[in-house]
């Protein structure tokens, strides 16, 4: 029989438990406006509104098995000629019953059934409630429902590939090791409280300390590899640096394909870093470039373009990449050099290239190449960001150095997210603390202290309100 419609009170709306609440919840999973929208709903209720669209009473047999329904709003208007999906629970992505609507892909079509939904007794889902209440249900781990934010919004080959693997459960196997390992740790700890008069060897204190090594050095391992994890989500930084009028921001709008930077005949037009992210191909796939279009290095009295060129000497510190642009007109080499030392014993790269090359002869061109290999040990690029020549060379370049940065060993768990290395951080000053420790009972005590601090990656012990706001950064229908 078809199910009974309700009014969609106010109170049916709201509900104050917010991300522990059980209500039934919809929302769109995908943009309208293409060939096909997604809609899903899910929650103990889920069966019942699908059938007050669809007009009949939903079977058990129909378990994700695909059928064509008309759906109707209140009044029995058809609203759709849709594609229906039933996932009885708990065989689903959130545990519960799912239903998901395949819509045309009109935006009135979408805005229609959403409201029939909602009407029938469902309320709009919170961003990344599906996946909450995945994790709420066992469905997956934390650290999973993560990975599947970062694939949403993975923007090259390096990031999409690092968040299938953390998808897949790599970085959970490495975390329920080390938690496993401190549970242990804190089982033995107690069991040498317990037993402290037999004076057991095993659970001795010099004994248990011994075995911290292992745990310790995963945790390092992984609270280094957050850097790294940053380029992957962010880009690699990257620099351009080099004197006023040198063409530093003709290359940067070049490489961009976009008039994004000022260009000006008068020195000193660029006077902040300006930042855009660009995607290169490498060898390994796509990858992305945080770059830094920087003010030209001189020495200025004018007070805001001094402030400019601090901050391009700062960028230029924080970068893994230093593209070195020289006037190919006017190279003035023994300035470049000066402003180079700043630079000197930091892990950055430098690439050379020599701008305005349709305004150089050959001739030229082959002994200034000559003179900046024997002053800076490198080889040069010759490129034009009027003719575009030797922009591409340049490009792959920066493609190829940005990708060594990037290298890592097939299924190492590399850390991206900032409240993760926060959370290891606080884990090795605790263990830190116990190493340190002279009684076993603060030992144990720091011990099961360690376990807590790792919530943010474990999952099983972080606060409602921490749950709450990390998938609070999570789109709506996911």
């Amino acid at each position: 029989m078809p199910q009974t419609w309700r009014p969609a009170s106010k109170e049916r709306q709201f509900d104050a438990s917010g991300y522990f609440s059980t209500r039934t919840i919809g929302a769109l999973c995908s943009p309208t406006g293409g060939a096909i929208t997604v809609l899903r709903i899910s929650g103990p209720e889920a069966l019942k509104i699908a059938g007050c669209l669809c007009g009949r009473a939903l079977e058990a047999h129909e378990h994700r098995r695909a059928s064509r329904v008309w759906l109707r709003d209140p009044s029995g208007r058809k609203i759709d000629d849709a594609v229906m999906l039933l996932y009885f629970s708990p065989h689903s992505f959130t545990g519960e019953d799912v239903v998901e609507f395949f819509l045309h892909g009109s935006p009135m079509v979408a805005q229609r059934v959403l409201e029939a939904v909602f009407e029938a007794g469902a309320r709009l889902a919170l961003p990344g409630e599906f996946s909450f209440r995945a994790v709420k249900n066992g469905k997956m781990q934390l650290s999973q429902a993560e990975a599947v934010n970062e694939l949403i919004a993975a923007e090259n080959d390096f990031s999409l590939e690092l968040a299938l693997e953390k998808l897949s459960g790599t970085q959970h196997e490495m975390t329920a090791r080390i938690r496993d390992d401190l549970l242990q740790l804190c089982t033995l700890s107690e069991a040498g409280i317990d037993f402290s008069d037999q004076d057991l060897e095993e659970v001795s204190l010099p004994r248990l300390k011994d075995r911290m090594g292992t745990v310790m050095e995963l945790l390092q391992r992984l609270h280094g590899s957050f850097d790294r994890g940053r380029r992957f989500r962010d880009g690699v930084p990257v620099s351009i640096l080099g004197l006023p009028n040198a063409g530093k921001s003709s290359f940067f709008n070049a490489l961009l394909g976009e008039d994004r930077s000022i260009v000006s005949e008068i020195a000193g037009t660029t006077r902040d870093v300006v930042r855009e992210r660009l995607n290169l191909k490498a060898p390994s796939g796509q990858i992305t470039l945080k770059l830094s279009d920087t003010a030209g290095l001189r020495q200025s009295e004018d007070e805001i373009e001094g402030i400019g060129i601090e901050r391009s000497i700062k960028a230029a510190k924080e970068s893994d990449i230093v593209v070195v642009v020289i006037d190919g007109v006017e190279p003035r080499l023994d300035q470049i050099a000066s402003h180079l030392e700043s630079l000197a014993g930091r892990d950055v790269d430098l690439v050379f290239i020599a701008t305005k090359s349709d305004c150089v002869p050959e001739a030229v061109r082959v002994d200034l190449s000559a003179e900046i290999r024997r002053l800076f040990s490198e080889e040069v690029l010759w490129c034009s960001s009027v003719s575009l020549e030797g922009i591409r060379a340049v490009a792959d370049a920066m493609a190829v150095q940005a990708e060594v940065r990037l290298a890592r060993k097939p299924g190492e768990v590399i850390l991206t997210q900032a409240s993760h290395v926060k959370a290891v951080e606080e884990c090795l000053k605790t263990l830190d603390r116990a190493r340190s420790s002279t009684d076993l009972v603060l030992f144990a005590t720091d011990i099961r202290h360690a376990m807590n601090d790792l919530g943010p990656l474990i999952g099983g012990t972080l606060p409602d309100d921490v749950l709450g706001k990390i998938f609070s950064d999570f789109c709506i229908g996911k």
